[in-house]
């Protein structure tokens, strides 16, 4: 199994379509897209700031942005069901197909999750990778981050600060992708490099 995470910076990318069109093939493996909160987010840090809102609302107000996100890919490709919980991705029919992960209900009733600005969607795409036990978890980002070392990512914001606390529990393999290297993704899976 492979979660994917979709970075909300590829909202203003045409890269973004690339990679749900080729994401709505069938594949011999599962795959969980995890939207990222793109300008839904950042709405909410600009209200957070405006109004000083406590931590854990504003955590739960950008998960809703997440989901947001997740609704528009899923407008951007219906071929891509969005499944509302991780009980859901249990018993629904994923293997050899891609899904959108939904995280709403999952995260704001999850009592091991940091909910405030240093747990975002990256860190919440690992946790979720944990939870199913998923053999590679995936980043897709609009940042280089070839040849970065994870402190590094963290310093330039790549990846949020509370992604290291979350790699500890996490037993598979982490991979990034620019936003432009869709088809290598893909290349990748017909190649056996998840196998």
């Amino acid at each position: 199994m492979i979660v994917l995470k979709v970075g909300g910076s590829l909202y203003l990318s045409d890269c973004l379509k690339e990679w749900l069109t080729n994401l709505g093939l069938d594949f011999d493996q599962p795959i969980i897209i995890v939207p990222g909160g793109g300008p839904f987010a950042d709405q909410v840090r600009e209200a957070a700031a405006k109004w000083q809102l406590a931590n854990h609302c504003a955590h739960d107000m950008a998960v809703m942005g997440m989901q947001q996100f997740a609704h528009l890919m899923q407008g951007l490709n219906n071929k891509l069901p969005l499944i509302r919980s991780i009980s859901e991705l249990h018993h629904a029919d994923i293997f050899n197909r891609a899904v959108i992960w939904a995280p709403y209900n999952d995260v704001v009733r999850a009592d091991d999750i940091d909910k405030d600005w240093r747990t975002t969607s990256d860190s919440l795409a690992l946790w979720l990778a944990s939870k199913l036990a998923a053999d590679h978890l995936c980043l897709v980002k609009s940042a280089p981050v070839t040849g970065k070392q994870l402190t590094q990512l963290v310093d330039s914001e790549i990846v949020d600060n509370n992604f290291g606390k979350y790699l500890s529990n996490f037993s598979g393999q982490v991979h990034f992708y620019h936003a432009t290297e869709a088809q290598k993704f893909i290349d990748h899976l017909t190649n056996g490099v998840f196998s």
